[in-house]
Protein backbone atom coordinates (compact mmCIF):
# COMPACT_ATOMS: atom_id res chain seq x y z
CA UNK A 1 0.00 0.00 0.00
CA UNK A 2 1.62 3.28 -1.00
CA UNK A 3 2.27 6.25 1.81
CA UNK A 4 -0.41 8.66 -0.04
CA UNK A 5 -3.42 5.57 -0.32
CA UNK A 6 -2.38 5.46 3.59
CA UNK A 7 -2.29 8.66 4.36
CA UNK A 8 -6.00 9.55 2.57
CA UNK A 9 -7.00 6.46 4.25
CA UNK A 10 -6.13 7.18 7.32
CA UNK A 11 -8.14 10.80 7.35
CA UNK A 12 -11.27 9.15 5.89
CA UNK A 13 -11.21 6.57 8.13
CA UNK A 14 -11.48 9.15 11.40
CA UNK A 15 -14.62 10.65 11.55
CA UNK A 16 -13.38 13.03 13.31
CA UNK A 17 -10.82 13.80 11.08
CA UNK A 18 -13.02 14.29 8.13
CA UNK A 19 -15.52 15.99 9.74
CA UNK A 20 -12.49 18.51 10.47
CA UNK A 21 -10.25 18.54 7.59
CA UNK A 22 -13.90 19.13 5.50
CA UNK A 23 -14.69 22.44 7.93
CA UNK A 24 -11.29 23.81 7.10
CA UNK A 25 -11.55 22.60 3.57
CA UNK A 26 -14.67 24.60 3.02
CA UNK A 27 -13.71 27.65 5.08
CA UNK A 28 -10.59 28.40 3.27
CA UNK A 29 -13.35 28.29 0.23
CA UNK A 30 -15.54 30.57 1.97
CA UNK A 31 -13.27 33.16 2.88
CA UNK A 32 -11.13 32.86 -0.61
CA UNK A 33 -13.98 34.39 -1.70
CA UNK A 34 -15.35 37.00 1.11
CA UNK A 35 -11.88 38.40 1.89
CA UNK A 36 -11.58 39.69 -1.59
CA UNK A 37 -14.22 42.34 -0.96
CA UNK A 38 -12.15 43.32 2.26
CA UNK A 39 -8.92 44.87 2.69
CA UNK A 40 -6.83 43.51 5.75
CA UNK A 41 -6.53 45.38 8.66
CA UNK A 42 -3.43 44.25 9.93
CA UNK A 43 -1.09 41.47 8.23
CA UNK A 44 2.26 39.58 9.87
CA UNK A 45 4.97 37.79 8.42
CA UNK A 46 7.72 35.61 10.66
CA UNK A 47 10.03 33.22 10.81
CA UNK A 48 9.72 30.74 13.77
CA UNK A 49 11.44 27.76 15.75
CA UNK A 50 11.07 25.61 18.38
CA UNK A 51 10.26 21.97 19.43
CA UNK A 52 8.19 18.85 17.88
CA UNK A 53 7.05 16.21 20.28
CA UNK A 54 5.28 12.71 18.85
CA UNK A 55 6.38 9.18 19.35
CA UNK A 56 7.25 6.36 17.00
CA UNK A 57 5.82 2.79 16.77
CA UNK A 58 6.43 -0.18 14.91
CA UNK A 59 3.98 -3.49 14.38
CA UNK A 60 6.59 -5.66 15.86
CA UNK A 61 7.70 -2.51 19.19
CA UNK A 62 6.56 -0.61 21.36
CA UNK A 63 5.71 3.12 21.27
CA UNK A 64 8.93 5.69 21.99
CA UNK A 65 8.98 8.94 22.50
CA UNK A 66 10.59 11.16 20.28
CA UNK A 67 11.36 14.82 20.34
CA UNK A 68 12.40 17.17 17.01
CA UNK A 69 12.27 20.07 16.08
CA UNK A 70 10.15 22.71 14.00
CA UNK A 71 11.03 25.62 11.92
CA UNK A 72 8.61 27.73 10.12
CA UNK A 73 8.07 30.69 7.62
CA UNK A 74 5.00 32.24 7.47
CA UNK A 75 4.48 34.03 4.34
CA UNK A 76 1.50 36.08 5.19
CA UNK A 77 -0.56 35.93 8.61
CA UNK A 78 -3.63 38.63 8.27
CA UNK A 79 -6.08 39.77 10.24
CA UNK A 80 -9.43 41.34 9.54
CA UNK A 81 -11.95 44.19 11.12
CA UNK A 82 -14.31 41.15 11.78
CA UNK A 83 -11.68 39.35 13.49
CA UNK A 84 -11.27 36.75 10.67
CA UNK A 85 -7.51 35.71 10.27
CA UNK A 86 -5.95 33.80 7.38
CA UNK A 87 -2.57 32.28 7.33
CA UNK A 88 -0.04 30.87 4.78
CA UNK A 89 2.86 28.73 5.64
CA UNK A 90 5.78 26.59 4.89
CA UNK A 91 6.62 23.89 7.90
CA UNK A 92 9.63 22.28 8.26
CA UNK A 93 9.69 19.31 10.90
CA UNK A 94 12.19 17.13 11.86
CA UNK A 95 12.95 13.95 14.07
CA UNK A 96 15.67 12.09 15.23
CA UNK A 97 15.50 9.03 17.70
CA UNK A 98 17.53 6.33 18.70
CA UNK A 99 16.95 3.29 21.01
CA UNK A 100 17.07 -0.17 21.93
CA UNK A 101 14.11 -2.15 22.40
CA UNK A 102 13.76 -5.21 25.01
CA UNK A 103 15.45 -7.76 22.43
CA UNK A 104 18.48 -5.50 22.67
CA UNK A 105 17.83 -4.38 19.17
CA UNK A 106 19.34 -0.70 18.40
CA UNK A 107 17.47 1.57 16.62
CA UNK A 108 18.22 4.59 14.82
CA UNK A 109 15.21 6.36 13.12
CA UNK A 110 15.65 10.01 11.19
CA UNK A 111 12.19 11.96 9.80
CA UNK A 112 11.83 15.07 7.69
CA UNK A 113 8.44 16.32 6.48
CA UNK A 114 8.05 19.74 5.10
CA UNK A 115 3.99 20.98 4.92
CA UNK A 116 2.89 23.84 2.93
CA UNK A 117 -0.28 24.54 4.91
CA UNK A 118 -3.10 27.35 5.26
CA UNK A 119 -5.16 28.46 8.30
CA UNK A 120 -8.40 29.57 9.19
CA UNK A 121 -9.55 31.05 12.53
CA UNK A 122 -10.40 33.98 14.95
CA UNK A 123 -8.05 36.64 16.29
CA UNK A 124 -8.15 39.74 18.12
CA UNK A 125 -5.50 42.48 19.13
CA UNK A 126 -5.20 45.49 21.75
CA UNK A 127 -3.58 48.76 22.36
CA UNK A 128 -1.33 48.85 25.64
CA UNK A 129 0.86 51.42 24.76
CA UNK A 130 0.09 54.38 21.92
CA UNK A 131 1.68 57.49 20.77
CA UNK A 132 0.03 60.36 18.39
CA UNK A 133 1.22 58.31 15.23
CA UNK A 134 0.12 54.76 16.14
CA UNK A 135 0.45 52.37 18.43
CA UNK A 136 3.59 51.73 20.33
CA UNK A 137 2.81 48.38 21.66
CA UNK A 138 0.07 45.93 21.00
CA UNK A 139 -1.00 42.55 22.26
CA UNK A 140 -2.94 40.04 20.34
CA UNK A 141 -3.82 36.41 19.68
CA UNK A 142 -5.41 33.95 17.21
CA UNK A 143 -6.98 30.30 17.25
CA UNK A 144 -7.08 28.74 14.16
CA UNK A 145 -7.52 25.47 12.12
CA UNK A 146 -4.78 24.40 10.08
CA UNK A 147 -4.73 22.00 6.63
CA UNK A 148 -1.75 21.11 4.53
CA UNK A 149 0.01 18.75 2.24
CA UNK A 150 3.73 17.69 3.06
CA UNK A 151 6.54 15.64 1.25
CA UNK A 152 8.02 12.72 3.92
CA UNK A 153 11.82 11.74 3.80
CA UNK A 154 12.15 8.66 6.02
CA UNK A 155 15.67 6.96 7.10
CA UNK A 156 15.44 4.14 9.63
CA UNK A 157 18.82 1.84 10.77
CA UNK A 158 19.10 -1.14 12.59
CA UNK A 159 22.04 -2.99 14.39
CA UNK A 160 21.71 -6.08 16.32
CA UNK A 161 24.45 -7.37 19.80
CA UNK A 162 26.82 -8.60 16.77
CA UNK A 163 26.87 -5.43 15.28
CA UNK A 164 25.03 -6.35 11.71
CA UNK A 165 23.57 -3.42 10.67
CA UNK A 166 20.59 -3.26 8.23
CA UNK A 167 19.73 0.06 6.29
CA UNK A 168 16.60 0.67 5.28
CA UNK A 169 17.61 3.52 2.95
CA UNK A 170 15.84 6.58 2.55
CA UNK A 171 12.36 6.44 1.88
CA UNK A 172 9.93 8.61 0.47
CA UNK A 173 6.02 9.72 0.87
CA UNK A 174 3.25 12.21 1.30
CA UNK A 175 1.49 13.48 4.26
CA UNK A 176 -1.95 15.45 4.96
CA UNK A 177 -1.56 17.98 8.12
CA UNK A 178 -5.01 18.54 9.85
CA UNK A 179 -5.24 20.41 13.37
CA UNK A 180 -5.32 23.57 15.50
CA UNK A 181 -2.92 26.27 16.53
CA UNK A 182 -3.04 29.01 19.45
CA UNK A 183 -0.90 31.95 18.98
CA UNK A 184 0.26 34.94 21.05
CA UNK A 185 1.89 37.67 19.84
CA UNK A 186 3.24 41.37 20.76
CA UNK A 187 3.57 44.20 18.08
CA UNK A 188 6.13 46.46 18.63
CA UNK A 189 5.88 50.29 16.68
CA UNK A 190 3.18 49.28 14.49
CA UNK A 191 6.07 47.16 12.36
CA UNK A 192 7.88 44.23 14.58
CA UNK A 193 6.29 41.63 15.71
CA UNK A 194 6.98 38.75 18.39
CA UNK A 195 5.20 35.51 19.54
CA UNK A 196 4.59 31.94 20.36
CA UNK A 197 2.28 29.25 19.51
CA UNK A 198 1.13 26.29 19.98
CA UNK A 199 0.18 23.70 17.24
CA UNK A 200 -2.00 20.56 18.03
CA UNK A 201 -2.12 18.14 15.27
CA UNK A 202 -3.77 14.56 14.41
CA UNK A 203 -0.95 13.35 12.23
CA UNK A 204 0.30 9.84 11.68
CA UNK A 205 3.26 9.60 8.66
CA UNK A 206 3.76 6.35 7.80
CA UNK A 207 6.27 4.45 6.28
CA UNK A 208 6.57 0.59 4.78
CA UNK A 209 9.08 -1.62 5.15
CA UNK A 210 7.71 -4.10 3.18
CA UNK A 211 7.50 -6.77 5.76
CA UNK A 212 5.97 -4.31 8.55
CA UNK A 213 5.24 -0.57 9.11
CA UNK A 214 6.54 2.02 10.74
CA UNK A 215 4.01 5.29 12.11
CA UNK A 216 5.60 8.59 13.68
CA UNK A 217 2.66 10.49 15.32
CA UNK A 218 3.53 14.02 15.33
CA UNK A 219 0.99 14.92 18.27
CA UNK A 220 2.04 19.03 19.10
CA UNK A 221 4.95 21.93 18.95
CA UNK A 222 5.88 24.49 20.26
CA UNK A 223 7.51 27.66 18.73
CA UNK A 224 8.95 31.32 19.49
CA UNK A 225 8.55 34.03 16.20
CA UNK A 226 9.79 37.20 14.98
CA UNK A 227 8.43 39.26 11.89
CA UNK A 228 6.94 42.37 10.59
CA UNK A 229 3.58 43.47 11.12
CA UNK A 230 1.84 46.25 9.02
CA UNK A 231 -1.38 47.80 10.15
CA UNK A 232 -3.53 50.54 9.74
CA UNK A 233 -1.97 53.47 11.56
CA UNK A 234 -4.46 56.06 13.77
CA UNK A 235 -3.08 59.41 11.78
CA UNK A 236 -2.88 59.66 8.43
CA UNK A 237 -1.58 62.44 6.64
CA UNK A 238 -3.35 64.93 4.63
CA UNK A 239 -2.68 68.54 2.48
CA UNK A 240 -4.86 69.30 6.02
CA UNK A 241 -3.49 66.83 8.70
CA UNK A 242 0.37 66.97 9.94
CA UNK A 243 0.98 63.63 12.00
CA UNK A 244 3.54 64.25 15.01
Amino acid sequence: MDLAYQGIHHILNGKKSTVLFWLWALSVAFCAVTSNAQEPAEQRKWIGWGAAYGSYEQDDLKAEEMEGITLELMASHRSFQDAMVLGKALLDTRFEHHFLDDQGLYHSVKTRVIHGYYSIGFGKSMEVLKSVEHDLIQIGGSLELIGGFGILQFDKLERNALGEVVHYGERFGTDFLVGYQLSIYADFDNAWTVGVKSAFYRNTLYVDYEEVEGRLNHIYSNMFFIGTKLGAVDCVPTRYVICK
